[in-house]
């Protein structure tokens, strides 16, 4: 059931989001209803139960004392502990825990140090004839007899013949933080009392595993590498969670697990990269929050110190790095999905609350092991329950954003579908119909002679069409295909066609002829908005299609002097350049308002490689080279030659201006003669 509801969350189609976080919040519940049974038993006498207020310890800050002299000092430098479970913190002292109880006869028991983390760990007792025996353990020694060493340490303590009080010694020695949760219970009570601790990590396990295969799945199939920096971040943090903290790397063996323990932040150095590497793609940073990219490449590069701290065995050192890093990345990546969020990016709701929810389990957990709160079993299984819902409701935001980019391919295939029949029908029309286009066009391009070249080659490539045709009627003739009926007949129809391209081409040469006394300019006053308003609704079907968002600041008078039918084309070129090289879901700015030189006109708009970027090309006085846009729409390299002219040969201005990640072109007019 659990495995069928997690399945059905990774398709937000057929899932609202308050479903999902309906979903989200019953697993928390579930898992904080196990936890809170497992402490919830009777405390009877040597039941699973966490005994830190029944002990003494004391700490050795040089970690030589002895047996001996710690015996010594057992009636007078020992404190009682004060917590269920004994909080050390970041140490490296070796700390003394004394253990009295009364033995029953014939009673087996065990001394559980229900931690799989600390080092070195040396329990003293004695057998029924009152010799000592010593039991060597901890997680960077092989298992000695008389000791199961799982996720976990269960030693088991020799049988008494009879009812006496006993003194257990304790050593407790780690380069780590040191969170001590120590059980004397019998063989039932620590089989009963497992059962719900269990339980809680077999259903995190089983998530975990379950999220890695799927999402592995998902980047197999639509190969988007957002998908495979999730489940490597999932693998990382898995790994993490599982050998380390939780202790599971007994699974392979003493090497393994020894392994495992003197290297643990490893794992975690490369949990941090893959997190942000996830989260940068996720979250698009270069266009919706571009200020946190810096504290982004800061953080990486402490994950890669991390990793070398940790990998040359200096684990005090990386313990401490672990923890001011891992409460760093949860509130970093937080604040980035808030600003992303805020800037247009929807499926971040998600992303969110997953970070809120990280962002608190590292808090209560650091407060815990800074002695804030006092440590117990909800706190220890809080990692792994809070960094398992973090990672499911990560899938949940991938999954958002997967049905995102569905829908919005599928507008795109049905406007670019619209698009596709209108150019057919445009493709159809009369050549008389495209001369009179081309005419209007040659009436508004009044240009060098750089751009009349150009020019010509687009007609050019206008007429090759009817001209092929021609030459195709003539081509079957030759091979004698056709009676001289149907040549006849067809010649008769392509001859309104012969018409109207030698029509064109006498027009366009005097049209030439006339422009090599210079470009003329008629200057009105005339009103910038309605015109600007007039040709930006032309261009709303394209913004559309690229969700493209727009913010317009319109302020003061827009009343200029100038060439009306120059300006227009200026205008429309920038807004064309705009739309054609913002991204997708990317923002335009644009700007009019009244300044003392006259009436400034700006286009702001984001790109997608700011480094690709050629200002100088832009700003000298030759023509541009064409480039594509972000969706393979053409150039003719004409644009910015023929606003700058135009600008000029009416009293303006014109200035560009690159910034992080947009770029901005403003003209100022003035406004009056």
């Amino acid at each position: 059931m659990l495995l069928r509801n997690f399945l059905m969350s990774c398709f937000p189609h057929k899932i609202s989001f308050r479903s999902n976080v309906h979903f989200a919040i019953g697993i928390t519940l579930f898992l904080m209803f196990f936890t809170a049974s497992c402490w919830a038993q009777s405390a009877n006498h040597f039941s699973y139960q966490n005994i830190g207020k029944e002990l003494y310890y004391l700490e050795d800050k040089s970690a030589t004392m002895s047996l001996e002299e710690v015996k010594k000092l057992a009636d007078t430098k020992f404190t009682r502990g004060n917590h269920e479970i004994l909080n050390f913190g970041n140490t490296s002292s070796a700390w003394w825990v004394k253990i009295s109880y009364a033995a029953q006869h014939h009673l087996p028991l065990y001394l559980i140090i229900d931690a799989p983390n600390i080092e070195y760990i040396d329990a003293f007792t004695t057998d029924s004839a009152d010799r000592t025996v010593a039991f060597k353990t901890g997680c960077l020694r092989t298992r000695p007899p008389n000791v199961f060493v799982r996720n976990n340490f269960m030693i088991n303590l020799p049988v008494d013949s009879k009812i006496e009080k006993k003194t257990i010694y304790v050593r407790l020695k780690t380069h780590n933080i040191l969170v001590a949760p120590i059980k004397l219970a019998t063989a039932e009570s620590v089989i009963k009392g497992q059962e719900f601790k269990l339980g809680i990590e077999y259903i995190y396990i089983g998530l975990l595993i379950g999220l890695l295969l799927f999402n592995l799945f998902l980047f197999l199939s639509i190969r988007d590498t957002t998908y495979l920096y999730y489940v490597l971040y999932v693998l990382t943090l898995s790994g993490y969670l599982l050998f380390y903290i939780r202790g599971y790397g007994f699974i392979f063996g003493d090497e393994i697990r020894i392994f495992f323990n003197r290297y643990p932040h490893v794992l975690l150095s490369f949990s941090v990269v893959a997190s942000l590497l996830f989260c940068n793609k996720f979250l698009h940073l270069k266009q919706k929050a571009p200020k946190m990219l810096g504290l982004f490449y800061v953080i990486g590069g402490v994950g890669i110190i991390l990793f070398f701290v940790s990998a040359f065995g200096f684990k005090h050192t990386a313990t401490a790095i672990a923890q001011l890093l891992t409460v760093t990345v949860a509130v970093v990546a937080w604040i980035a999905g808030v600003m992303a969020y805020r800037n247009g990016h929807r499926p971040a709701k998600y992303y969110i609350l997953a970070w809120f929810f990280i962002w608190v389990t590292v808090a209560l957990v650091t407060l815990s092991l800074g002695g804030v709160i006092p440590s117990s079993e909800f706190t220890i299984q809080l990692v792994p329950i809070g960094s398992t819902l973090e990672l499911l409701l990560l899938s949940f935001a991938l999954g958002d954003r997967y049905k995102v980019i569905i829908k919005a391919e599928q507008q795109a295939r049905d406007e670019n579908l619209v698009l596709v029949r209108t150019q057919n029908q445009r493709l159809e029309e009369k050549v008389d119909e495209r001369t009179l286009q081309l005419n209007s066009t040659i009436q508004e391009l009044e240009s060098t002679n750089a751009i009349k070249n150009k020019l010509f080659s687009i007609i050019a490539h206008d007429l090759r069409s009817p001209l092929n045709s021609l030459l195709g009627i003539l081509s079957l003739s030759d091979m004698q295909l056709l009676t001289p009926d149907e040549l006849q007949k067809m010649l008769k129809e392509n001859k309104k066609t012969i018409k109207s391209v030698n029509n064109t081409l006498n027009n366009l040469l005097h049209w030439a002829q006339s422009q090599m006394g210079g470009m003329m300019t008629s200057k009105e006053r005339f009103e910038l908005k309605p015109l600007f308003e007039e040709l930006l609704a032309l261009y709303l079907p394209l913004i559309k299609q690229k969700d493209i968002q727009l913010e317009q600041f319109v302020e003061g008078n827009s009343a200029v002097i100038a060439d009306r039918n120059q300006i227009s084309l200026v205008l429309r070129n920038l807004i064309d350049n705009a739309i054609k090289f913002t991204p997708l879901a990317g923002r335009i700015w644009f700007t009019l308002e009244s300044i003392p030189e006259g009436v400034r006109f700006s286009v702001e708009n984001e790109v997608e490689d700011p480094l690709k970027i050629e200002i100088d090309n832009m700003m000298g006085n030759k023509m541009a080279s064409a480039s594509l846009g972000t969706r393979n729409e053409q150039g003719v390299g004409l644009g910015l030659l023929l606003c700058k002219e135009y600008i000029q040969n009416n009293g303006g201005t014109f200035h560009i201006h690159q910034k992080e990640n947009s770029i901005k072109f403003s003209l100022v007019l003035p406004s009056e003669g």
